[in-house]
């Protein structure tokens, strides 16, 4: 009996830690969406802003942010 319940709590701590790696690695994925994303618009004209509903302001507002910010 010792064994099974042994048994559970390792694989429930695999998990966990299954979970958070899955986890860090969604969130860097997004940091990096972020980054190409932005560096992305600050290489649109001023049609392709208006096109997409952004003022240069906006799009310079938005190029400054920090990749972990929305």
């Amino acid at each position: 009996m010792a064994t099974l319940l042994h048994s559970a709590d390792a694989g429930r701590g695999t998990l966990s830690f299954a979970h958070i790696v899955e986890s860090a690695s969604n969130m860097f994925g997004l940091w990096r969406q972020r980054i190409v994303t932005r560096r992305e618009l600050g290489r649109l004209d001023e049609r392709m802003l208006q096109d997409i509903g952004f003022s240069r302001l906006d799009a310079d507002q938005e190029m400054s942010k920090p990749f972990w910010r929305e």
